[in-house]
């Protein structure tokens, strides 16, 4: 187990430069807000294809970025720390800090957890042979909270039957952060 003080972590003003910027962006062209990004980048760390940081960019962004070149080299130094931050917290075997409230209850248009759900399962989508190639049953039950918090699967029944009750959308999505570890070790435990 790493000590996870020793995990490297964006500062708060890193956090709020690299929200803003892709808050901008994803204003200007429909692009990914930062907690999709975020749970994009988690979505290739956890999964079974070799994470490639260009991947991100082209799921993530239209092709005509709307950031300076300032801010696109700003965006990309941050986004590569995010990586390091998120690479730390899954080989740290803890429960993964998902960057938004375990709630799809929101005063917003939006919350932030279906946002970062979306990101998600994205960058599941993206792979999907390779994420069910092995024991498709076990990954599409660990990955059932997440679909949940999504929304991509709303039309489902079960979907809707969680949906009428809050305390048991509410439990669903509180087991995410375990989901995610179980994910990333079903993937990348040597054994």
């Amino acid at each position: 187990m790493n000590d996870l003080n020793s995990i490297p972590a964006l500062s708060e003003n890193e956090l709020e430069t690299l929200g803003v910027l892709l808050e901008d962006e994803a204003e200007r062209q429909d692009s990914f807000d930062f907690f999709a990004v975020h749970g994009l980048i988690t979505a290739l760390l956890c999964g079974p294809a070799e994470y490639q940081p260009q991947t991100v960019w082209d799921c993530a962004f239209d092709e005509q970025l709307g950031f300076s070149k300032t801010e696109k080299a700003t965006v990309s130094e941050l986004m590569d720390k995010l990586v390091k931050e998120i690479q730390a917290w899954l080989d740290s075997g803890q429960d993964f800090p998902v960057p938004a409230e375990l709630s799809l209850i929101d005063e917003e248009e939006e919350p932030p957890l279906e946002s970062w759900a979306i990101g998600f399962m994205t960058g599941v989508m993206m792979h999907e042979d390779q994420w069910y190639a092995s024991n498709e049953e076990s990954v599409a039950e660990c990955l059932f909270p997440i679909m949940y918090a999504s929304g991509l699967f709303a039309d489902e029944a079960e979907m809707a039957d969680i949906d009428d009750d809050v305390n048991l959308s509410n439990q669903v999505c509180g087991g995410i952060p375990l989901t995610v570890v179980d994910l990333y070790l079903h993937f990348h435990s040597q054994g």
